[in-house]
């Protein structure tokens, strides 16, 4: 059976998306993350205005487990994700950014996101602190309302 002008165009088409395909996983298959970016650490203190009524403090569910945080972000950032790192006396936090800044890319405003880390261990006794700056993280214990389905 001989190949038409026709399928060889179709082999051809699937070729190159495959070939796109492949590409886009081989780069680490970011796909939520359209432009390319570097990734940094950043201060929690750093990013949550305590002073600014549009931004909550820190919070620690009333589990002890559940570090709730509100921070914000700029334009040229991707939603930062929140990692806690534990030991036996203290609880580090830390906001892992993805920096997409550029020089041929325009930056759009920010945002304001919640972020959420839970603990292995409930926090009870020990400090919470900013893993960039080793200062104290200030955090109130909130109570949720169980839900009733």
């Amino acid at each position: 059976m001989e190949l038409t002008v026709r399928d060889k165009r179709w082999i051809v088409v699937v070729g190159l998306i495959g070939v796109g395909v492949s590409a886009c996983y081989a780069s680490g298959g970011e796909s939520d993350y359209p432009l390319p970016y570097v990734r940094r650490d950043a201060s929690v203190l750093g990013r949550i205005e305590l002073a600014d009524p549009s931004t909550r403090s820190t919070a620690v569910e009333a589990d002890d487990r559940t570090i709730t945080i509100e921070v914000d972000w700029s334009g040229c950032d991707y939603k930062p994700d929140l990692v806690a790192r534990e030991s036996a006396d203290k609880v580090t936090l830390l906001l892992k950014r993805r920096d997409a800044s550029g020089p041929d890319v325009g930056c759009e405003d920010g945002g304001i996101a919640q972020l959420k880390a839970v603990l292995h261990q409930p926090l009870g006794t020990r400090t919470l602190a900013d893993a960039v700056t080793g200062k104290p993280v200030p955090y109130t214990h909130i109570q949720r309302q169980p839900t009733t389905g």
